[in-house]
């Protein structure tokens, strides 16, 4: 290995504990770089694709809470079974397996990260500090585009209503295609902006 792809893995894995030690925000920057194989070195690619495979899991209790704030009731009050170890983790959110209480329908319960709703706006504009400042003062230095990228896009992901929202609008468009396609219904008397139930689909 030479000294410079050396040197771009050991920057790589500062990076990356940067990105975790700080999660939510700076885990999707680091997901997003993982994906710029065009653009950065392979050693930053290697590195940060582990950022999709193995992102931070909230706690229960932590989950808990974001469903009783949310939604108004205990977890147990609203779901059958509700299992505590997520099937999924993501840079925003996590999914868990529950039951409906009446149908006992399977589903598929996607909860945000506790404190990421509150800490966004904070870490978007200091990334976006950085990295503009980085930009200003090396030429060279043309990522000043993530940042622009991520600032207004990120409140639209970090709010489950709308992501429900386009489901149902994605599923009539899909209809109106004439395509086969299977997106799962939301279940809005248990979503909001934290907190997104659909019946889970198999596959």
């Amino acid at each position: 290995m030479s000294s410079k792809s050396q040197l771009h893995r050991k920057s790589a894995e500062k990076l990356l504990r940067l990105c975790r030690e700080n999660g939510g925000v700076y885990i999707k920057v680091g997901q997003h770089l993982a994906n710029l194989d065009y653009l950065i070195p392979q050693e930053y690619i290697e590195v940060l694709s582990s950022l999709f495979n193995d992102a931070p899991q909230s706690k229960y209790e932590d989950v808990c809470k974001v469903i009783e704030e949310d939604l108004g009731c205990n977890v147990n009050a609203l779901f059958e079974n509700f299992e505590s170890v997520p099937i999924a983790s993501a840079s925003l959110a996590q999914v868990h397996v529950a039951y409906d209480k009446k149908t006992k329908k399977k589903l598929a319960v996607k909860v945000q990260h506790r404190g990421l709703r509150e800490t966004s706006v904070g870490d978007i504009y200091a990334v976006t500090l950085v990295v503009g400042l980085i930009d200003s003062l090396f030429k060279d230095f043309t990522f000043g585009w993530i940042a622009d990228e991520m600032a207004p896009q990120l409140p639209k992901e970090l709010d489950f209503v709308l992501e429900g929202k386009n489901a149902e609008k994605a599923e009539a468009d899909i209809k109106k295609s004439g395509l086969s396609c299977c997106i799962p219904k939301i279940i809005w008397k248990n979503t909001s902006s934290r907190v997104l139930t659909m019946e889970f689909e198999e596959g």
